[in-house]
């Protein structure tokens, strides 16, 4: 997962991005709420968790502004605040969810989670760089061009978007994609990352999925 953090207690950001990573996830930091905005211009996140009371725009304006630009990253809003009308005031404001502190980085991902599931539940595409997964068509969207997929291109594709910044083995593809255990005596695996490689480097010079050596594959979409 893709994850911004905009949190101004440095404590607890560190924190959150430390636990992130090691749970094979990306997350970046921002201060305040000039610079969620900014930095959503560059980079398509996951979900984003931003602190109610941050310097220059509070999570509540930057959530706001965000559905009012009709972004519809998942937002989790994290406070202190404790009160049914705060959280309320959150959820109207367009936040998928609400954590109050202090909390356990268990229970935010498990938050995360849940919000993600619901959200992948009720989208028909997933969009990466400038193209756009359809999940109905099974095909790549571009501007001007739409390319259709192979089932398990297709299927490969879905599974590193919905899994992308984290390292995935081969044996795990085998068992998510083809529903068998990984066998060594045969490349099937490689073979189908190569051919879905060379479908988007048609189109694009961005190198999204790359080889992680012994370890297996890591596709980035920024």
């Amino acid at each position: 997962m893709e994850i911004l953090i905009a949190e101004d207690e440095r404590a607890i950001a560190d924190s959150l991005k430390k636990n992130f990573h090691a749970a094979g996830h990306h997350a970046i930091i921002v201060e305040d709420g000039d610079g969620v905005l900014h930095t959503i211009e560059k980079i398509t996140f996951d979900v984003i968790l931003l602190d109610w009371r941050m310097p220059k725009m509070t999570g509540l304006q930057v959530c706001r502004r965000l559905r009012e630009l009709e972004n519809k990253t998942p937002i989790i809003l994290l406070t202190a605040l404790s009160d049914i009308a705060n959280k309320v005031e959150a959820l109207n404001a367009g936040a998928d969810d609400y954590i109050t502190k202090p909390f356990s980085f268990e229970e935010v991902l498990a938050r995360i989670n849940a919000v993600l599931r619901r959200f992948q539940s009720n989208t028909n595409s997933l969009p990466f760089g400038n193209f756009t997964l359809n999940l109905i068509t099974h095909s790549v969207e571009m501007e001007t061009e739409t390319v259709k997929l192979s089932e398990k291109e297709f299927e490969l594709l879905k599974f590193f978007l919905l899994n992308k910044g984290t390292i995935i083995s081969k044996e795990v593809l085998c068992e998510k994609i083809w529903d068998i255990h990984y066998p060594t005596i045969t490349n099937f695996v490689e073979v189908t990352v190569k051919n879905l490689r060379k479908r988007l480097e048609e189109f694009t010079s961005k190198k999204f999925i790359r080889t992680i050596y012994g370890e297996g594959y890591i596709f980035f979409a920024d």
